[in-house]
């Protein structure tokens, strides 16, 4: 066996010591898997996200049609579970029903674009693992001053955020260790979410499958 082949043995060797099997009976007086914690700066966070823009946005509120795309973010911070960001949010073919003096009426806003100052709620749900994110949009009347349009999108804001978006977690949920030949599928649970001191924060419990 060459030094090189022992090395790679050796390393496989202390990972599968490490994390046991999933599925396999764990000793009477063994110890739980400890969380991974990963810790985001927001930085980080804003950085990411620039890469995936533009993002389209789905309304999924039965009172607004058409495409809302967020077009450009440049700054982010995060504290108390909330994330804080400024940006720049368009609409196109833009449909709104809404309520005036007892009547419905829809407006038809057609294509506009605004800058937003939008706080993202967080809040994990320990029971099914998901985490939600509530948009509260605080700049309308800032906006207004800066676009004419932006009185007409009040409407459109207000269906935006009157409710909680689930995130897509699947990414956080499996991570493959490479070793030499060898691959080690890790599922990864997430226990919970948080953001503070402007960082978000992921406590994840490992799940380790058999070597492939």
């Amino acid at each position: 066996m060459t030094q090189h082949t022992f090395l790679r043995a050796l390393c496989l060797f202390t990972v599968l010591l490490l994390l046991p099997h999933a599925g396999a009976s764990a000793p009477a007086n063994a110890k739980p898997l400890r969380d991974i914690v990963i810790t985001m700066p927001a930085e980080t966070v804003l950085a990411s996200l620039q890469k995936i823009l533009p993002l389209t946005i789905p309304s999924q509120h039965p009172g607004l049609q058409g495409d809302i795309v967020l077009e450009s973010l440049d700054r982010l911070s995060i504290a108390n579970n909330v994330l804080s960001v400024h940006g720049v949010l368009s609409g196109k073919n833009l449909l709104v029903a809404t309520n005036i003096a007892g009547q419905n009426i829809q407006l038809k806003l057609g294509q506009v674009s605004l800058p937003i100052n939008c706080d993202l709620q967080t809040r994990f749900d320990q029971a099914s693992g998901q985490l939600f994110v509530r948009p509260r949009f605080a700049n309308a009347g800032q906006a207004q001053a800066q676009n004419n349009q932006a009185g007409s999108l009040d409407p459109l804001l207000g269906a935006l955020g009157s409710r909680e978006y689930p995130v897509d977690l699947e990414a956080l949920q499996m991570l493959n260790i490479r070793m030499g030949d060898r691959t080690i599928p890790i599922a990864m649970q997430p226990v919970n979410i948080t953001g503070a001191d402007n960082s978000l924060i992921f406590r994840l419990l490992p799940r380790v499958g058999s070597p492939r």
